[in-house]
């Protein structure tokens, strides 16, 4: 793995699922600029008021055959194992795609992602152990407050 950071918002993103791990996805995403589209038969309340600000595209339905096409950012968080692959199974080796159900399918993880002020620290497990890295998160930010450096 190379850790790097890029400008999301110069790519198309697709978020596939509409659930607990796609809105954390989305949220994230949009914090970084980016209008990701998302194509789930239900969303969470989270994602349909991202909508009414107009900073998601949504699609209400499952997924379809050619969806992936045009996106060169895919996260997959379905719970369907057969939609999963459908997706894989479409997908180019010039997309990123990040399988959240399964790390092995992916050819990129995110990182978690402490932004300060003036600067920011990134933490990963390669996707091996998100609790682990989640747990980090928060000592760190915990370690942060209690430190002064300006």
């Amino acid at each position: 793995m190379y850790p790097i950071l890029i400008d999301i918002k110069q790519f198309s993103v697709l978020v596939i699922g509409g659930g607990k791990i796609a809105t954390r996805k989305v949220c994230g995403l949009i914090e970084a600029g980016a209008k990701p589209t998302v194509i789930a038969p239900k969303f969470s309340e989270t994602l349909l008021n991202a909508k009414r600000n107009g900073s998601v595209i949504l699609r209400e339905r499952s997924f379809q055959y050619g969806d992936t096409a045009g996106f060169q950012v895919i996260f997959i968080c379905t719970n369907n194992q057969a939609v999963n692959r459908a997706i894989l199974n479409e997908t180019t080796p010039r997309q990123l795609v990040n399988d959240t159900t399964k790390q092995q399918n992916s050819n990129f993880f995110n990182m978690a992602f402490i932004k300060e002020k003036d600067f920011g620290i990134a933490l990963t497990t390669a996707g091996e152990n998100p609790t682990k890295t989640k747990l980090l998160k928060q000592k760190i930010r915990a370690l942060l407050k209690n430190i002064s450096l300006d």
